[in-house]
């Protein structure tokens, strides 16, 4: 019973993805736990929490594919994950957008922190992109390849849309719920206004284009290994 149990929970971890962002996640704990050793500061720590962060939409899928295996007529129970799951996305690509912190020059080797930052970027994507894509596998199947295109698309823009947001304009994915009316008015007033906000836009299509290209060649890869 026990060793049935074993191979599938084994079996679930390895169908969606587990094991490569869990590798990545402890290669990114061994780099910045040495660096606070060797360097005696903790001026990365944030990448620790960003990466924790990073790994709630990717739960957040396992969480909607759990409930439509097991209860598959209930799908009101899909809301709460589903909306969790939009707010969070941003954060996973977001860690990308840290290697500006490299600007900020501080006595440590440079190479070291580059591939911190990179260990901990690309980690933050391929647990955006793993989620996306389980995510569009089950959209694929509820209501066919059209639908999973535009959902993927849709997703991307929206997470891309909330990179700047995060980066630039500081917000947090919480703040939807804090403060939903100034969150409105700013994108109200972007729609509206849109050549006032070319920077805003650009950078938004820029984390948008990413994030798609990241899923292509995800899925590509995917496929490509498949027997």
């Amino acid at each position: 019973m026990h060793r049935r149990k074993f191979l599938i929970g084994h079996e679930f971890l390895r169908v969606h993805l587990f094991y490569p962002v869990a590798l990545s996640t402890a290669l990114c704990m061994v780099l910045i736990i040495a660096r606070v050793v060797l360097s005696g500061s903790s001026n990365y720590e944030f990448l620790v929490w960003n990466l924790f962060l990073a790994w709630l939409p990717y739960l957040f899928a396992l969480w909607i594919l759990a409930i439509r295996r097991r209860e598959s007529e209930r799908r009101w129970k899909l809301i709460l994950p589903a909306v969790l799951w939009l707010l969070f996305l941003p954060n996973a690509p977001y860690i990308v957008t840290d290697f500006n912190h490299l600007l900020l020059r501080r006595a440590f080797p440079l190479m070291y922190d580059i591939v911190l930052i990179f260990a901990f970027a690309w980690t933050g994507l391929l647990l955006g992109v793993a989620s996306l894509h389980l995510l569009e596998g089950s959209v694929r199947r509820a209501w066919g390849g059209v639908a999973a295109a535009g959902f993927v698309v849709a997703s991307a823009a929206l997470a891309g849309a909330g990179i700047y947001l995060g980066r630039f304009l500081r917000w947090n994915s919480w703040d939807v719920l804090k403060r939903p009316g100034d969150m409105v008015a700013t994108l109200v007033d972007v729609v509206h206004n849109p050549l006032e906000h070319t920077y805003a836009i650009g950078h938004s299509l820029v984390f948008t284009t990413m994030l798609l290209i990241c899923h292509v060649t995800f899925v590509t890869f995917r496929q490509a290994n498949r027997p």
